[in-house]
């Protein structure tokens, strides 16, 4: 199974006087998205209670998760992220006072229910306040105690979030280092390592053990493990809307290691998985939002056949 815990959100497109609240949030944008390529999904999360609680709620019950566990907050506010496009570009401005996203308890997470071959896949926002990162070190703690489930960390940076671009180096490097398997953007490992060399930085990274896949925008994405690099170019589309599409890439990504984990050791299977994340990044962003805007397997295949 695929459990994603972390950040719940809405997603607020502002177009002058005008404005349309999606659900959001990365590591539910993931779990939303990989419910199309596998059945094993789990969300764990927190929200307000508010009218943007109750929208995240009623979106997260009415998709087929095999666990589902949201906490509302009466204390707290449903956080927001307001998004800027232009040219489909997006940025993102976050509203989080007294945001829920990140208040997570420990003692609500039942461990027993975590098996050896589950992907715990970790959102990284909550990392940039104090109780979220108590959470996220004290839950990868007891994941690896008491089980041998994988753990996923998505760097996702946001720079409005930190106080600055030091001090959230300093916390990812930290938090990277507990990761089974990770997903980095360019310009993320840049941020990291200072490195252009893309192989060097990851080297810096890193250990022996660790995976990652690497986002490069239009170039496609690459694998990285131990010094070794695949990389899978991707074909240009049209962008409407590029939120979320690295999320719907890795929500692919996850649900195949879920579905076929001995993919990793072969490099035409690593190709062909890659291949097509990136087509599900790809045409996510032909639509507003990050949730339902993922293609199906089927038209995944429909696109690959039509650019042969």
């Amino acid at each position: 199974m695929l459990i994603s815990i972390g950040e719940i959100l809405v997603d607020i497109f502002k177009d002058g006087e005008s404005k349309t609240t999606l659900p959001g949030g990365a590591p539910f944008n993931v779990a939303c998205n990989a419910l199309l390529y596998t059945k094993d999904v789990g969300f764990i999360g927190t929200v307000g209670k508010d009218e943007d609680g109750d929208l995240l709620l009623n979106t997260a019950k009415g998709k087929p998760f095999k666990y589902l566990d949201i906490k509302v907050l009466t204390d707290r506010y449903t956080s927001k992220a307001i998004v800027s496009l232009d040219n489909g570009e997006r940025s993102f401005k976050f509203d989080r006072s007294f945001g829920a996203d990140y208040i997570f308890d420990i003692n609500s997470i039942n461990f027993k229910d975590i098996k050896d071959d589950d992907i715990i896949h970790i959102g990284s926002l909550m990392l940039s306040e104090k109780e979220g990162r108590e959470f996220f070190f004290e839950l990868v703690k007891r994941i690896k105690k008491e089980t041998n489930a994988k753990i996923s960390f998505d760097i996702n940076y946001r720079d409005d979030i930190f106080n600055s671009e030091a001090e959230a180096k300093e916390i990812f490097i930290k938090a990277l280092k507990e990761a089974d398997i990770l997903k980095f953007s360019i310009e993320e490992v840049e941020l990291l390592t200072k490195e252009k060399d893309l192989v060097k930085g990851l080297k810096t990274l890193l250990n022996e053990n660790q995976i990652a896949v690497i986002t490069l925008g239009s170039k496609g994405s690459i694998y990285y493990h131990n010094g070794h690099v695949v990389e899978v170019p991707t074909y240009k589309v049209k962008p409407v809307d590029t939120t979320g599409a690295g999320d719907a890439f890795y929500s692919y990504f996850l649900a195949s290691l879920v579905n076929h984990p001995e993919f990793i050791n072969c490099d035409k299977e690593i190709i062909h998985y890659l291949t097509r994340a990136n087509v599900v990044g790809g045409l996510a962003t032909l639509k507003k939002g990050a949730i339902n805007v993922a293609p199906s397997e089927e038209e995944i295949d429909q696109f690959l056949a039509s650019i042969k």
